[in-house]
């Protein structure tokens, strides 16, 4: 078995490899909790608050390093924030969940 993934040393990978220049109004929440680092990524329009929330739960058997996964979870944010239109909140109340 492996050492578990330092989480916090991922979020600060997030944080270097994230240069997406992204429109004003819109929040990215990067935090560890627990043994989940979760990106949170928010824009009120006119309409609704729109958004979606990137989870990374490494197992202990978890192939990547730290770094490898806050680099993946960047290209997954910038990616999904290409794309425009953030998807609105659920009929469940909860936002469109992008596991890493």
């Amino acid at each position: 078995m492996t050492a578990r993934l330092n989480l916090q040393d991922a979020l600060t990978a997030f944080q270097t490899a994230f240069t997406y220049e992204h429109p004003e109004g819109l929040t990215i929440d990067p935090r560890v909790e627990g043994g989940t680092l979760r990106i949170e990524v928010r824009h009120q329009d006119v309409n609704a608050l729109r958004g979606f929330d990137v989870i990374a739960e490494p197992l202990e058997s978890e192939e990547r390093g730290a770094q490898q996964l806050g680099e993946d979870i960047a290209r997954v944010v910038e990616q999904e924030l290409m794309y425009g239109q953030l998807p609105a909140v659920g009929e469940d109340g909860a936002y469109r969940r992008i596991v890493v």
